[in-house]
C-alpha cells in the first residue's frame, strides 16, 4: 500500500485542503525599509527557520507530517510536508521524499498540485511546500452524495462529477507525456477547491513508467530521465516482485500481484476507471472483510458490474460501457491512451454515445401498439409509418422521416403505446432516454433546466388528468347524449318519407352541444354522427336537421356500446319507459312487461309553473335566479377543489 495512505482512510494530504478559513493576503507596507536593508534581512538570517511561521500541524502522512505556514517572504498561505525523524534515518524513505517533491514539482499543469519549493528548515530537517488547497476530496464529496444530502445531491450531478473527471484525466495525460505515473489514482487524492480547481494530489508513489526493477529505459546513466525527474533505479526503495504499493479497493490486477514490470501507464488508466466507477456507483470497486480478501478480488479483476451495483443510480450504459473497458483484467483490453478513455468521456457529455444509434430494417417495429415503452427515436436517416389497429384493421396514421421524433410520451408517462411504428425503409434513429434528458438539463444553464423540468412535470400532471374521452373510445358517450338531446331538444316535425308525425334535432346544433358536454372535439363528434348516418340509426331530415328513426333500436345499440366498451354506469337496460318532448309536452311512453294492452298507452307528464319552483314567472327574475344559483354552485364546487388539493 502507499506509504503515505490507509486503505480506507482519508489521505492525509487531502487535509491540506480541509481548511476553508479566510486567508487574508493583503501585502503589509514597506514602511522605511531600504532595499539594502531588504537585502540584509535574507543575508543575515537563519533563511529556512525564519522564512515560515508554522500555524499548526493539519495532518500526517507515512513520511512527513503536513503543516499549515505562512511565507514571511511572500506573505503567502501555504503547506509545509515536514520530513519525519525515522525517515531521515532510512536513505531509502529519504530518497523518495525528495523525489516526490521533484516529481510533482515537475509536473506543472493546472490540474496537478504544484511544489513551490525544497528546502530544509534549520538545516536539518527536509520540507517540501505546497499550495494550500481550499476545498474537498472527491471521496468526501461521494460520500456526502451517498448520504443524500440535498445540496450535494444538486450540486453534484453526474454531469458534474465527470466534468471533475475529465480534468484529472487531463492531468494524468501531462504526466503520461513526462513518462510519468501516479499509481495511487483514487477520489483521496482528488481535490476539488472552492473555486472550481481540480487537483491531483499525492505523487508519492509516483515513477518514471520505463524505469523498470531490472534498470531498462531510454533515460539517461546517471539514473534520471530526459526530463530531468528521478528514475525508480535511483530509489532505493524500487519496487520489486511480490511488493505492492498502491490502495487495494482500487488496484488493478498487476498491481495487486506484484508484478512491477507490467505496471505501466495502462495500470494508470485502471486506476481512472475504477475512480470512475466510484463517481458512478458511489462505492469503490473492491470491498471485503479483510485486507487479503480485497486484494485477492483487485488480483482476479472481480467487481460487481456498475449497473448491477448501483441500479438506483439509472447509469448510461454507455458510462457502464467505458468502466468497464477502463478496468479490463488484461492490459490489451483497456484503453491504451488516457486520450482514448477522454474521447469516449467527451462524447458522453455531449451525448453523442456509441450506445444511442441504432438502426432498423424495412418492416421492423420500432415499438408496437399496446406496449409500455421507456424510450424514444429521433430520426436521422429513412422513414416510418405509425400505424394503428381500429375494428380489426390496420390503419396508417401519419408517416414520419428524417428529423422526426416518434414515441417521446414515454419518456414522460409510464403508458402503453398508443400507436405501432415500422419502419418503411432502412431507417437509422438516435434512442433517447430519460437518462439523456437529465444529462442534457444538467448542461443548460440552471434556469433553462428549472423551465423544462416545470414543463415536463406539467404535461406528465395534464396527461394523468386528461379526459378519458381524449384519448380513448367516446362512440358509446356520444350515442347516450344523442339519445338525451334527442328527448330533451327535439322539435316536432314531418317525416319527409311517411308523412308522419316525428322528432328532429338540428344537427350543427348537436355536435356543439355535445362537444361542450363531453369536452372533446368537435370533430369526432360529426365523425361519430357521419357514420351513424351512414349505417341508417340516424336519418337525414332537411338540409340542416336529422331524426332517429327508431329510438328503441338506438337504445339497444347504445346498450351494446356500453357492454363492448365496458362503461361502468349506475343504470341498466330497460325497455319499459320512454321519455321523449312533442311541442311544449314532456309525453312518456309507457307499459308493464307482458301487458300487450298498455303497450301503446302514453302520457303527458305533469310539469310545474316556474312561479311554482322559483316564485316567480318573468323572465328577467328567473335570470336572476339562474345567476344566484350559478354563483352557489361555482363557490362550492371551489370549496371542494381546495380540499381535494389539500387533503
Amino acid at each position: 500500500m502507499s506509504d503515505q495512505k490507509s486503505d480506507n482512510g482519508e489521505a492525509a494530504d487531502s487535509l491540506v485542503g480541509a481548511s476553508t478559513e479566510k486567508i487574508d493576503c493583503e501585502v503589509p507596507a514597506m514602511g522605511t525599509v531600504t532595499p539594502k536593508e531588504f537585502c540584509n534581512r535574507f543575508l543575515t538570517r537563519d533563511h529556512e527557520s525564519e522564512k515560515f511561521i508554522l500555524e499548526g500541524q493539519i495532518g500526517q502522512g507515512g513520511m512527513g507530517a503536513i503543516y499549515r505556514v505562512t511565507d514571511q517572504d511572500l506573505h503567502r498561505v501555504s503547506v509545509l510536508k515536514v520530513i519525519l525523524p525515522d525517515v531521515m534515518e532510512d536513505a531509502a524513505l529519504f530518497h523518495r521524499f525528495v523525489a516526490e517533491a521533484r516529481i510533482t514539482a515537475g509536473l506543472e499543469h493546472p490540474n496537478i498540485i504544484p511544489v513551490h519549493d525544497l528546502g530544509a528548515l534549520g538545516g536539518t530537517k527536509p520540507y517540501f511546500s505546497m499550495k494550500l488547497v481550499q476545498g474537498e476530496s472527491l471521496a468526501a464529496i461521494l460520500r456526502t452524495v451517498r448520504d443524500n444530502n440535498e445540496e450535494y445531491v444538486a450540486r453534484y450531478s453526474l454531469y458534474s462529477l465527470l466534468s471533475i473527471f475529465r480534468k484529472v484525466c487531463d492531468a494524468v495525460a501531462f504526466a503520461h507525456s513526462r513518462r510519468i505515473i501516479h499509481r495511487d489514482i483514487k477520489p483521496d487524492n482528488i481535490m476539488v477547491a472552492r473555486y472550481g480547481e481540480v487537483l491531483l494530489m499525492d505523487w508519492g508513489l509516483a515513477r518514471n513508467e520505463y524505469r523498470t526493477a531490472a534498470g531498462d529505459g531510454d533515460g539517461d546513466d546517471d539514473g534520471n530521465d530526459s526530463n530531468g525527474l528521478p528514475g525508480d533505479d535511483e530509489d532505493p526503495l524500487r519496487t520489486r516482485f511480490g511488493v505492492i504499493k498502491g490502495t487495494p479497493s482500487y488496484m488493478a490486477p498487476e498491481q495487486a500481484r506484484g508484478f512491477v514490470e507490467e505496471i505501466d501507464r495502462r495500470s494508470d488508466i485502471f486506476l481512472l476507471g475504477a475512480t470512475l466507477y466510484t463517481i458512478a456507483t458511489l462505492h469503490p470497486p473492491y470491498g471485503g472483510d479483510g485486507i487479503y480478501e480485497v486484494l485477492t478480488k483487485a488480483e482476479q479483476g472481480n467487481f460487481v458490474q456498475p449497473g448491477l451495483l448501483a441500479p438506483e443510480r439509472q447509469l448510461p450504459e454507455e458510462l457502464c460501457r467505458i468502466i468497464t473497458k477502463a478496468m479490463a483484467h488484461d492490459q490489451e483490453d483497456r484503453y491504451q491512451s488516457v486520450e482514448d478513455l477522454s474521447t469516449d468521456i467527451d462524447a458522453l457529455l455531449e451525448g453523442c454515445t456509441e450506445s444511442v444509434p441504432r438502426t432498423f430494417a424495412p418492416g421492423e417495429f420500432l415499438m408496437r401498439e399496446g406496449e409500455t415503452g421507456t424510450e424514444a427515436y429521433l430520426i436521422v436517416s429513412g422513414g416510418v409509418e405509425v400505424v394503428k389497429e381500429v375494428g380489426g384493421k390496420t390503419v396508417t396514421l401519419i408517416r414520419l422521416g428524417a428529423g422526426d421524433a416518434v414515441g417521446e410520451m414515454a419518456l414522460i408517462v409510464k403508458a402503453p403505446r398508443s400507436a405501432s411504428v415500422k419502419a418503411i425503409q432502412e431507417t437509422r434513429v438516435v434512442v433517447i432516454t430519460a437518462d439523456l434528458i437529465r444529462q442534457g438539463l444538467d448542461k443548460v444553464s440552471p434556469w433553462m433546466g428549472k423551465v423544462i423540468e416545470a414543463l415536463v412535470n406539467r404535461l406528465r400532471s395534464a396527461n394523468d388528468n386528461v379526459h378519458p374521452l381524449m384519448r380513448g373510445d367516446c362512440t358509446y358517450h356520444v350515442v347516450s347524449q344523442l339519445r338525451l338531446l334527442y328527448m330533451d331538444r327535439g322539435v316536432a316535425a314531418t317525416d319527409g318519407r311517411s308523412e308522419k308525425p316525428t322528432v328532429i334535432l338540428d344537427t350543427g346544433a348537436t355536435i356543439r352541444e355535445i362537444s361542450a358536454l363531453l369536452c372533446i372535439s368537435q370533430e369526432r363528434v360529426t365523425t361519430i354522427v357521419s357514420r351513424l348516418l351512414q349505417g341508417g340509426l340516424l336519418r337525414p331530415s332537411g338540409s340542416d336537421g336529422f331524426m332517429i328513426p327508431n329510438l328503441e333500436l338506438f337504445a339497444r345499440f347504445g346498450d351494446y356500446l356500453r357492454r363492448e366498451l365496458n362503461v361502468d354506469t349506475g343504470f341498466q337496460e330497460d325497455r319499459n319507459t320512454v321519455m321523449f318532448t312533442c311541442n311544449d309536452a314532456v309525453m312518456v311512453r309507457h307499459w308493464a312487461a307482458g301487458d300487450a294492452e298498455s303497450a301503446d298507452e302514453i302520457r303527458s307528464v305533469v310539469q310545474y309553473a316556474p312561479e311554482k319552483v322559483f316564485g316567480c314567472e318573468s323572465a328577467d327574475e328567473i335570470a336572476a335566479k339562474f345567476e344566484q344559483l350559478h354563483r352557489q354552485i361555482q363557490v362550492a364546487d371551489a370549496e371542494a377543489w381546495q380540499t381535494d388539493s389539500t387533503g
